[in-house]
């Protein structure tokens, strides 16, 4: 059973789905030792595919005036009951005072440590022993983000186009379903068509807004002004990474 509510209290660990997660009410807190930050994958979000897997590192940074002998009881976990398995943590002191503690984990869609209800926001449960036998325990030490890969495409864009006459811009936006490790519509996504004027094409604008339909699909109709590139974005969401399409260019003659 996967779901975090089914948590076996048993003899100070959490047991979730055959995952031993180190109980917080077996790891008071106490002294001055503090955890002053946790990085996972370098600051920026894992995003995973419809079959997508990935190894990412996690630094603990934790300080105490006796110094910091380690950080252990180290769990990753999300709302909805996902758990990842960590490896120990390597401590170096960088001062006195202040040590740097790394590991790795990983996850993967098809080996089913992630699913699709457990996309956004994941956590690092962390604790700081000190030399001096103080220690810090936090269950949300640290916070980062596994996303899906959504992608856009555009279609249906005719070229060339007299100045002034309306044209209809498609295309289709997906995600991706970590049940079934395939590709499926995201309907209700919005989508924003943008447009840049060649040759130059240092800045895009937004054009046009709407919502995918029940099949993913999206159009609209714009009038066309001058030659340029058009391209759908489907802006990052709190389960998602944003995506772009392909850029098609569409000539507008006089």
């Amino acid at each position: 059973m996967r779901r975090r509510s089914a948590v076996l209290l048993v003899s100070g660990v959490l047991a979730v789905g055959g995952i031993l997660l180190p109980s917080i009410q077996q790891q008071a807190s106490h002294g001055d030792t503090r955890i002053l930050s946790v990085v996972v994958n370098g600051g920026k979000p894992i995003v995973l595919g419809a079959s997508g897997s990935a190894d990412f590192g996690f630094t603990v940074t934790a300080e105490d005036k006796s110094g910091i002998k380690s950080v252990d009881s180290i769990g990753i976990w999300s709302a909805n009951y996902g758990i990842l398995v960590p490896s120990k943590a390597s401590c170096r002191a960088t001062s006195k005072t202040v040590s740097v503690c790394t590991g790795t984990s990983s996850v993967s869609v098809p080996k089913r440590q992630i699913y699709d209800d457990m996309a956004g926001s994941w956590f690092v449960q962390a604790t700081a022993n000190a030399n001096d036998g103080d220690k810090r325990t936090a269950e949300k030490a640290g916070r980062f983000k596994i996303l899906k890969q959504v992608t856009a495409t555009l279609y249906g864009a005719t070229t060339p186009v007299a100045k002034g006459q309306p044209f209809s811009v498609s295309g289709q936006l997906l995600k991706p379903d970590w049940k079934t490790q395939q590709m499926v519509a995201n309907p209700g996504a919005k989508a924003l068509l943008e447009f840049c004027t060649v040759p130059s094409c240092a800045r895009t604008k937004v054009v046009a807004t709407t919502k995918a339909n029940s099949a993913g699909n999206v159009s609209v109709t714009v009038r066309a002004a001058r030659t340029g590139t058009y391209l759908w974005v489907s802006p990052a969401t709190f389960w998602s990474a944003a995506a772009a399409s392909q850029q098609v260019q569409v000539e507008v003659n006089p």
